[in-house]
């Protein structure tokens, strides 16, 4: 069991660096589907502009990246458990 929880500790510890990274990187991408949407509302395409929207959305730090923080939370509290025992 030990090794188990030394596993789990070292995926927590590379993941939250990982979504650290993919966090920014994602932000980045989330300003210009913003900004397109904007453009595209501007020009008259509702369509592309709701859809760059959602897009955008998925990409912001509510979208993807929480998804992520909380599987990497879940990990820990498996982890958790496991030393617990």
């Amino acid at each position: 069991m030990p090794v188990l929880g030394l596993i789990l500790s070292i995926l927590t510890v590379f993941l939250t660096f990982l979504l650290g990274i993919v966090t920014a990187l994602l932000y980045i991408v989330m300003v210009f589907c913003i900004f397109g949407a904007v453009v595209s509302f501007v020009q008259g395409e509702i369509g592309i502009g709701i859809s760059g929207l959602v897009i955008g959305f998925l990409f912001s730090p509510y979208g993807l990246p929480m998804i992520g923080a909380t599987v990497i939370a879940f990990i820990e509290l498996i982890n958790d458990r496991i030393k617990a025992v």
